[in-house]
């Protein structure tokens, strides 16, 4: 298990063009209005602030599906292996299973669709550069098949190769670039080992080598070495199971192969073998389990091993890189303390070193061509470091990299600037905290490297973030902070040792700072039931007020706005069956009742429900999915009473994540999917479009609250292997939007900027339906000025709230005025 958090990171995020999603509960408090008469005189000023981007548009201007996504980070990612262009230094691929590219030597970096594509989506984790110009990527899950780049980057072709495995590792001989290998995963469907893969005429024609004789049914190759100096010898490293692991060689060109293990600690999971200078190295090792293994080297061609890592700190080798004009100076990349490097040959380590590569997991290692002070490596959730200085000291380089399994991002309705993201890696993950609207980030120290599932802002700014656990590492439970993330207290439920209970939905009072509610699952020790949890005084003590069946989970929960917190509404799912739907509880979580009349009872999972801000009884729910009934989001008119499906209809094995209402017209609603990416409708779910216009990702996992930006309402999203981006709410154009006038109509307010309180002064030149709502500075809806028919004439309205900026909306027979309002 990696923990990075010792060490603070800053991470840039893209200037961004359009803003983000969200999902979201409208409530607030109420101030005081009163209709006073008709204005008799003039003296009213019309609010000359600046008119709300997305307000203006006309729906020519905006795209049909709504605005285009932009990333905001967090950077960073898996980065599992790195390649330099030979034809040109400053062109670097990053295969972080998304592929990124950089033009600038990793100051700053963008997705590489072009090989994605040539992928279809799937994993790249292997690339290699060859001196002629020639790029190879390949990916675990990428059976048979792999992928070559003629002119940098640009455009990938499709190579096959005679095995069912996937690849993990690419090498060429140096002396003859001609000659490649590749070490690929084994199945256990075949009789035969087809793990190391040969080219001899630089990737055109491939042969493979069955080393059954060596190795077992389902082994893997997983790095593999040529000898620089003499390219018949060939080694690599094999796995087996999740300890098992083997070094085999061949001295004639593959022809043969002998197994090299005996001699080496048994029962450890090799990880990589290089050579130089006649000398084998293999590291290995992992911290499940407390398997390390460290540094061997071999003079003898395996014959026999040396410890060269007998007082390393961390023995859990993933790479080891040597200078090629000084074998004496080694670099070993570790999983979770950073790089280690030797200038005499191993007599003497240096294992601290500074910058963003201390105790980060790392997986990879790679000079810059011919400079062997300037070091790429690739770490697990950090993306890319490089250093200048021969590994004294790193800085970060994943300008771009957007490759974060992110499972939460929230943002605090008060102060928009502040964003919490959670997300996870391999056996470990985190939260990060941004305080400047996602240009920078950083990693939350005072949270263990745990698999975080969800997090919650509540009033006040409380940051809330629940961990899952490995519980080896630190207890399961929720974590808070009262000063904006410098601390972190564990605040439970506390069910034993490790509690035992997985979360994956927080719900939070927007008025209340002491209600909480948690929705999941316990699993091992605790039982397999679904759960949910409240705590009235902040998590300082917990009741279970809801206990489901067995290897159910609560995946979802909602407090609906202007309810006093009474009315919250779940969804759930099975993991064994097909009995997932919806419940609500009208006496604030303390008793629930089945709601899902009109879901399918084939439905195996309901994973989203949220109701509209202004009107309450009309709910949105996605359920289905994972089973025998499509994932699909269905529709309520009737407080859940009864369900119908709308058009929007995925696979039976499509999900719907997360569903946002909009706060400016509750007929725009957004759908995040765990496979189709993001769809929205403006028709209340009559009719649906997609909107994943510069969104790579299609797994998505959750909506953000929205918020105003510039006088721009936006909402965040959260993807599972993209990190994180942010689009403008799409508002459907009409002709008021674009010139904020009507003829039927005026709306001045005066005065403004305003102290404690301002008059709304509406002008109606033709009778109408009047309906004037006030929003806060996220858009929400808190209060309503007026909703009725009048006669024309002159009417006045008070508002009176707490200092801070608000819109008063305004909609006359159908026409929208909105103006900006600013209370001292």
């Amino acid at each position: 298990m990696f923990d990075f958090y010792k060490h603070k990171v800053i991470i840039s995020a893209f200037t961004v063009i359009f803003l983000i999603l969200t999902s979201t509960s409208v409530s607030g408090q109420t101030g005081s209005c009163s209709k006073n008469g008709v204005i008799r005189d003039n003296q009213g000023v019309a609010a000359t602030q600046k008119i709300p981007a997305y307000w203006l548009e006309p729906e020519s201007v905006q795209a049909k599906s709504g605005s285009g996504w932009s990333p905001v980070g967090p950077f960073g990612g898996d980065v599992l292996d790195i390649a330099i262009y030979a034809q040109n230094p400053d062109i670097v691929i990053a295969a972080a299973g998304i592929p990124f590219i950089s033009y600038d030597g990793g100051e700053t970096w963008e997705f590489l669709e072009s090989l994605s594509s040539a992928a279809q989506g799937k994993k790249i984790n292997a690339v290699e550069s060859l001196p002629d110009g020639t790029i190879i990527a390949g990916g675990v899950f990428i059976s048979g098949k792999a992928y070559k780049s003629t002119d940098g980057g640009v455009s990938w072709q499709q190579f096959y190769y005679s095995s069912a495995g996937g690849v993990y590792d690419i090498t060429y001989a140096p002396s003859n670039p001609d000659l490649i290998y590749m070490a690929v995963s084994g199945t256990y469907s075949t009789t035969t080992n087809r793990l190391i893969i040969k080219s001899t005429d630089g990737g055109e024609t491939w042969t493979y080598f069955n080393m059954i004789g060596v190795l077992p049914v389902g082994a893997s190759a997983v790095s593999v070495a040529i000898d620089p100096d003499n390219t018949e010898t060939v080694f690599f490293a094999a796995q087996s199971g999740i300890s098992d692991g083997y070094i085999v060689a061949s001295f004639d060109g593959g022809e043969n192969w002998e197994d090299k293990t005996s001699n080496l600690p048994g029962s450890k999971p090799f990880n990589v073998v290089t050579i130089a200078n006649q000398t084998v190295y293999v590291g290995g090792g992992q911290l499940f389990g407390g398997n390390v293994l460290g540094v061997y080297k071999s003079s003898d061609n395996g014959l026999s091993w040396q410890s060269m890592s007998g007082n390393f700190p961390n023995k859990v080798a993933n790479d080891i890189l040597i200078n090629p004009d000084d074998n004496n100076k080694i670099f070993v990349a570790t999983e979770g303390d950073g790089v280690y490097y030797t200038t005499d040959g191993g007599i003497n380590w240096t294992f601290n070193t500074s910058g963003a590569g201390d105790n980060g997991s790392v997986r990879s290692l790679i000079f810059a061509p011919g400079n062997t002070d300037k070091l790429y490596a690739g770490l697990l959730s950090l993306g890319i470091c490089t250093s200048d200085n021969a590994g004294a000291g790193w800085s970060y380089s994943n300008h771009g990299i957007a490759a974060l399994l992110i499972n939460d991002i929230e943002v605090d309705e008060n102060t928009p600037e502040t964003i919490l993201a959670s997300f996870e890696a391999e056996n470990s993950g985190g939260c990060y905290l941004s305080n400047n609207g996602g240009e920078t980030w950083e990693p939350v120290e005072e949270l263990p490297a745990t698999r975080f599932s969800v997090v919650s802002i509540g009033p006040g700014g409380t940051l809330y973030a629940w961990s899952n656990g490995p519980s080896t590492v630190a207890p399961e439970g929720l974590y808070k902070s009262d000063d904006n993330g410098q601390t972190w207290q564990n605040m439970g439920p506390d069910l034993g040792t490790y509690f035992e209970t997985e979360i994956f939905s927080i719900s939070t009072s927007t008025t209340d700072t002491g209600l909480i509610l948690i929705g999941g699952n316990n699993f091992g020790v605790a039982g397999w039931e679904s759960v949910i949890y409240k705590t009235t005084d902040g998590g300082e003590n917990w009741t279970k007020v809801m206990q489901g069946a067995e290897y159910d989970s609560f995946r979802y929960l909602f407090i609906a706005p202007a309810s006093s917190d009474q009315i919250i509404y779940t969804a759930f799912g099975s993991t064994n069956q097909n009995k997932g739907g919806f419940m609500k509880s009208t006496d604030g979580g303390d008793n629930w009742n089945d709601i899902s009349n009109g879901i399918p009872e084939t439905t195996k999972w309901a994973s989203a429900i949220v109701s509209d801000p202004v009107n309450t009884d009309i709910l949105y729910g996605g359920a289905g999915g994972y089973g025998s009934t499509n994932g699909s989001v269905y529709k309520s008119i009737d407080s859940g009473n009864s369900w119908e499906v709308t058009g929007l209809s995925f696979s039976s094995w499509s999900r719907i994540t997360d569903i946002y209402v909009s706060e400016l017209d509750q007929n725009v609603v957004y759908a995040a999917s765990n496979d189709h990416g993001i769809y929205l409708t403006k028709t209340g779910g009559e009719e649906w479009f997609e909107g994943n216009e510069g969104l790579p990702a299609s797994n998505i996992t959750s909506f953000s609250k929205s918020f105003i930006d510039d006088d721009t309402l936006r909402i965040l999203t959260s993807t599972y292997t993209n990190s994180a981006f942010k689009s403008n709410v799409y508002v459907p154009g009409t002709t008021s939007y674009i010139d904020n006038t009507s003829n039927s109509f005026e709306v001045l307010i005066y005065p403004n900027p305003a102290k404690e309180f301002c008059t709304v002064k509406l002008n109606l030149t033709t009778p109408g339906k009047v309906k004037i709502t006030v929003l806060n500075s996220i858009g929400k809806a808190i209060q309503n000025l007026e909703n009725g028919h009048f006669d024309s004439g002159k009417y006045d309205y008070y508002f009176s709230e707490k200092p801070g900026i608000y819109f008063i909306k305004t909609e006359v027979n159908g026409t929208i005025i909105i103006r900006k309002v600013i209370l001292l």
